[in-house]
């Protein structure tokens, strides 16, 4: 039969076993998780004006301004960026706009905006950037009214009579020119008669693309209904988030699978796929 004195060691031994449990147990419901931050940047290394499309329709702008060049404080611009979006939300009575980022460094400032979808971006920045189904009659009108810009300033190019006001610079843009270039022109070409006459309208033509290739396709060679189409005059590269850059016109130009860099000389056709 064990002793006492050894049932009462054996008892202190368990008491203090179970207390020093106990101790670990509350220390460690005690002791504070810090949660976990996310310390992805949308920005990243972006440093060019972008736009990129999310297969939820959604659209993510990382805008680039140099405003130390321009010698602009940015005094207060945060501030006033998410006025504007607030003010823009709260007159459409939804948060259809988020300031998701806002850097500044050496007076460039960068900033990452979320938008709801293509039309609130368009109608926030006053831009004309369009998507839809790709279409091969849509894709063959914008290529001939193209076709016709070109050949309306050659056109104007060799008569000399012609009054400046009757093209744009954009249209001369198109085709090459400057303003300055025509002016030169016609200088050179004073003191001749000879007339362009009447300019006759422009056949049907077909657009032209190439792939990341660098392989060309014609417009009816690419299949209806499969794909995306995004035009705009706008001077910006394209990310497409989740998906591919099949065909672009020559006024953009593919520079890996998601990306196209998009010139602002014309109207660029951009064909892509979202990998669903």
């Amino acid at each position: 039969m064990k002793s006492l004195k050894s049932k009462i060691c054996a008892a202190l031994i368990l008491a203090m076993t179970f207390n020093m449990c106990g101790c670990a147990f509350l220390e460690k419901e005690e002791e504070e998780i810090t949660p976990a931050v996310n310390t992805t940047s949308t920005i990243g290394e972006v440093g060019t004006n972008t736009l990129k499309l999310n297969m939820n329709g959604s659209v993510t702008e990382i805008s680039c301004e140099d405003f130390a060049s321009a010698g602009i404080a940015t005094d207060g611009l945060e501030k006033h960026v998410k006025s504007e979006i607030e003010g823009y939300n709260t007159e459409r009575g939804a948060s259809k706009i988020t300031l998701v980022e806002y850097k500044e460094d050496g007076g460039i400032v960068t900033t990452a905006i979320q938008y709801s979808d293509i039309d609130t971006y368009n109608e926030f920045n006053n831009t004309d950037i369009f998507m839809s189904l790709y279409s091969i009659k849509e894709a063959d009108r914008l290529a001939t009214e193209d076709a016709e810009k070109h050949k309306k300033v050659e056109e104007f190019v060799i008569d000399n009579t012609t009054d400046l006001s009757e093209i744009s610079e954009e249209e001369l843009a198109a085709a090459g020119y400057t303003l300055e270039d025509v002016l030169a022109m016609q200088s050179e070409q004073q003191g001749e008669t000879g007339s362009a006459g009447d300019a006759s309208e422009t056949d049907a033509v077909a657009a032209t693309f190439t792939d990341a290739s660098g392989n060309e396709t014609v417009s009816e060679d690419i299949e209806q209904g499969q794909y995306m189409m995004l035009t705009t005059k706008a001077d910006v590269n394209i990310v497409i988030n989740g998906g591919e850059i099949l065909y672009v016109n020559h006024y953009a130009k593919i520079i890996n699978e998601t990306t196209a860099d998009l010139s602002g000389d014309g109207v660029a056709v951009v064909i892509y796929k979202y990998n669903y």
